[in-house]
């Protein structure tokens, strides 16, 4: 009797991998920075021969596990299904997409990956412009002028807000923890939920005025309620700044419906595209030339992304692949001298 292979619910059963020119990169859910990114580089490669294969669900915290383990694309289950997800790639991960922060912290066992061992075969092959801001607001109505008398008068509200390393230092400098919010009979909700809960205050590290899941409250709340647009203490600002390699900037006047003045505030900006160490030189060196040369299209997607070519082969400590410094060589962006050594060539 002969065994038939059925490849699992969801998945693609066709072959994959950088020396088929189907290289499987990780992205996010469809509509997501990294899935916009992804569908990016599938369609710049085009002309090099490639098809790529974007796993839409190697996302989140995972994405740059997926890449530095070569990990498979993992089952689909229903929140991939509402999302738009409804195939996956079968072999395992060659490249990926993640926020160049999230870089840094896996290639160094950081915040969210503190238990994982340091990821230090990630090299980086490109780096996308993609700004967001720290944004504080609350409801006009509230009361609220500062952050401080939330705990100082044990106000029983709502902050919606992602969570995570960057949330963490602002809710823990204002005494708001979930202890004591929820012992003065406040909660915390999820900025990112499909229906918007209710809320007092808003907290987010991700803010754009764009429509992806991760910033779309502020394009929606802003319209929906008249809010107060708060600052961050300066000392406070200052040491997120030192610690997190933030920069500090001002929301724009007029970036959202009640900003009536440039307020001080924190940023960060780009979109890391990796691979691994073993990665041959001339797929990263393809990887790099396409998403150059494909450029133009940046502009038409959800989010303001850009390309810097003073910016686009450096994110923070984490190598740059030798295939791809070899291309930015060639066009003249990064010269060798007195820049930190490529590691882990492989032909």
């Amino acid at each position: 009797m002969t065994l038939l292979w059925v490849a699992p619910p969801g998945a693609v059963a066709d072959s994959s991998g950088v020396a088929e020119k189907k290289p499987v990169l990780a992205g996010s859910c469809i509509t997501c920075p990294w899935g916009e990114i992804a569908e990016f580089v599938k369609e710049a490669m085009k002309p090099e021969g490639y098809d790529v294969q974007i796993c839409f669900n190697c996302n989140r915290v995972d994405s740059p596990r997926f890449v530095a383990e070569g990990l498979s694309p993992p089952p689909l289950t229903p929140v991939d299904a509402a999302e738009g997800t409804t195939t996956r790639p079968l072999g395992p991960v060659d490249f990926g997409v993640t926020d160049a922060l999230r870089a840094k912290w896996a290639y160094d066992a950081l915040y969210d990956y503190k238990d994982d061992k340091p990821h230090r075969n990630l090299r980086l092959v490109a780096l996308i412009e993609d700004p967001v801001y720290f944004i504080i607001a609350v409801k006009a109505n509230s009361g609220i002028t500062d952050l401080r008398q939330i705990a100082e008068k044990r106000m029983p509200v709502r902050i919606m807000t992602e969570g995570g390393p960057l949330i963490d230092p602002i809710l823990d400098y204002y005494g708001l923890t979930k202890k004591n919010l929820e012992s003065w009979g406040g909660r915390f909700a999820f900025i990112m939920a499909r229906e918007k809960p209710d809320f007092d205050v808003m907290i987010s590290a991700i803010g754009s005025l764009a429509n992806n899941p991760e910033s779309n409250a502020w394009y929606e709340m802003s319209q929906k309620y008249d809010l107060r647009y708060l600052e961050l203490a300066p000392d406070l600002r200052a040491k997120m700044a030192t610690e997190f390699g933030l920069s500090n900037v001002e929301l724009p006047l007029g970036y959202l419906r009640g900003v009536t003045r440039a307020i001080p505030s924190l940023g960060r900006s780009g979109d890391a595209i990796l691979v691994r160490d073993d990665a041959p030189n001339g797929f990263a060196y393809d990887v790099a030339k396409a998403v150059d040369q494909y450029r133009e299209r940046l502009k038409w997607f959800d989010r303001p992304y850009s390309y810097d070519s003073r910016t686009v082969w450096q994110d923070f400590d984490v190598p740059l692949h030798p295939g791809a410094a070899r291309y930015y060589r060639e066009a003249g962006y990064r010269h060798q001298e007195g820049q930190k050594p490529d590691v882990g060539s492989t032909e």
